[in-house]
């Protein structure tokens, strides 16, 4: 896929975890990978209404820098350090949705038939400390809880994370009811 289509679907699927309810006002954000030294990201603070693909963020993989007079989303690194350890994956989304949101408060994990999200030990939102403590956490699971904070999965493409994600938190509700 070309950047400029990239830039575009990340813009789509951006209004599609407004429009499910996924995340909260400008909390959450979501990446796509370009290739082994790139992806993008969703900026920092941004209305998922108003975010065009010019706004879109490239970030090194290797290093984290990133385009200048941008502000990439505060979670930045946690994605770098997801892409770096899991080359397989082309898409990371990170929700505040309600559902999984109360399973970060209570800090548990998201165990079902099907799923396996174990609840990654807490860090303040967008330090290292969180970011490797995802991370890790995202070397043998494809999603995880991130304690007193939301949810993050990671598949190979964008779309795929964004149907993971609408999954992890139809599930998040069904236990809870």
């Amino acid at each position: 896929m070309k950047e400029d289509d990239v830039r575009r679907e990340l813009v789509q699927c951006g209004r599609k975890l407004a429009e499910l309810g996924l995340i909260q006002g400008t909390w959450g954000n979501l990446s796509a990978r370009l290739d082994h030294d790139f992806f993008l990201i969703t900026p920092s603070g941004a209305d998922y209404y108003e975010i065009r693909p010019e706004d879109i963020v490239k970030v090194d993989l290797r290093d984290g820098t990133y385009e200048a007079g941008k502000h990439p989303s505060s979670e930045r690194l946690m994605h770098q350090l997801i892409y770096r350890n899991r080359p397989d994956l082309g898409g990371v989304v990170h929700t505040h949705s309600p559902y999984c949101s109360v399973f970060a408060a209570c800090r548990k994990d998201l165990i079902t038939s099907r799923l396996d999200y174990p609840c990654a030990s807490y860090g303040i939102s967008g330090s290292k400390k969180l970011a490797l403590n995802v991370s890790q956490i995202m070397l043998g699971h494809d999603g995880c809880i991130l304690s007193n904070h939301g949810f993050v999965c990671g598949a190979a493409d964008l779309s795929t994370a964004l149907a993971l994600a609408a999954e992890a938190e139809k599930a998040a509700e069904e236990i809870l009811k």
